[in-house]
């Protein structure tokens, strides 16, 4: 030990050049590892906001204004009541920085690996507005989800699908190796994207199209946005009122599946003797049929028939019948006036 402690004493100067890095060792470990805490100090106050959607955002993210970290995200959940189906975001923020209720709560992207956190900003800094509590809530019309990147990216599906996969992947890898210092030169990168972007270039036309087709749409959505926002709600009030009819909409199936058994019954029932009954009148119908020229005839001539029954009642509610004439006329044959009726020609016969 003495041998050690004399060591020492010869080297000081090695003794304090350790003793020195130690302690800025110390000191940018304890730097580093307050940078990276995520623990609050100080007082806090409890705020929440309400989302549409908060899927990525975890418990610990943090809660920024203007870059800066205020504080962090201590619970996501499901709401209830009338904020069932929209995301409640729990957030515990320093008390000492000023926030006011007319701020809007923004969900963003920290990096690329997904993981996001909560920006508060506002708008319009000049108004006058409350300071937030502990306790309060940012409603929803005051709230933004974040950006869905995979609708972002199928919104450019038109454009990526006039690339082709091995190009593309070409590319990639030249620019791997150029950036890691081996494969082809910057010169000839730069002429493989040229060429590359070219294609698109060729395809002009159809991009044109693209943006043209997207724009009528949104302009249509936006010129009938009232008629869109009448469906919506009409289509509520036809679910809502389906909805409080469903015991009246079941009742009323019960009675149709009821009656619906009841006339098969009742079809089964009948359905010997009418097949019978068709059988006997089938006789007729072929008579009938054979004689259609006759019932032509007769039914042209019995509209003049009735009119001479209804001259016949025209005195009274008695029959007043006169006869005229008297006419025997065979079949094929000519007609003979027998004679034996009174004169044709008298007033009542005319």
């Amino acid at each position: 030990m003495g041998r050690q402690l004399s060591e020492l004493r010869r080297h000081k100067s090695a003794v304090a050049g350790v003793a020195v890095f130690t302690l800025v060792a110390v000191v940018l470990t304890a730097m580093v590892s307050g940078t990276l805490s995520r623990a609050q100090r100080g007082d806090t106050i409890t705020v929440s906001a309400v989302f549409r959607d908060a899927t990525g955002l975890r418990a610990g993210d943090d809660v920024r204004v203007s870059g800066v970290r205020i504080g962090r995200v201590t619970e996501t959940r499901v709401g209830t009541g009338e904020e069932r189906g929209l995301a409640v975001v729990t957030m515990n923020v320093s008390s000492d920085q000023v926030l006011h209720e007319d701020i809007t709560a923004t969900i963003d992207y920290l990096n690329l690996m997904g993981q996001r956190y909560v920006a508060l900003t506002r708008a319009d800094r000049t108004t006058d507005a409350a300071r937030l509590a502990d306790g309060d809530r940012i409603p929803l019309d005051r709230t933004r989800p974040a950006l869905d990147l995979t609708a972002m990216f199928n919104a450019f599906e038109p454009i990526f699908e006039l690339l082709q996969p091995g190009d593309l992947n070409q590319l990639a890898t030249n620019i791997v190796q150029v950036l890691q210092g081996q494969g082809p030169t910057i010169e000839h990168l730069l002429e493989q994207t040229a060429d590359l972007t070219s294609g698109l270039v060729d395809r002009e036309d159809t991009l044109a199209r693209v943006v043209d087709n997207v724009t009528l749409v949104l302009q249509t959505t936006n010129d009938h946005r009232a008629q869109f926002t009448e469906l919506v709600r009409g289509l509520d009030s036809l679910t809502s009122g389906l909805a409080s009819d469903r015991d009246r909409m079941a009742a009323s199936l019960d009675g149709i599946a009821r009656l619906s058994a009841t006339t098969a019954d009742l079809v089964d029932g009948v359905s010997g003797p009418v097949i019978d009954v068709t059988g006997l009148a089938q006789p007729w119908f072929g008579f009938l049929a054979d004689k259609k020229d006759l019932l032509a005839r007769t039914g042209a001539a019995l509209p003049q028939q009735l009119e001479v029954y209804l001259r016949t009642l025209g005195y009274g509610s008695y029959l007043n019948v006169f006869v005229c004439t008297h006419v025997l006329k065979l079949a094929g044959g000519p007609s003979i006036d027998l004679g034996v009726a009174g004169d044709r020609h008298s007033k009542r016969c005319r």
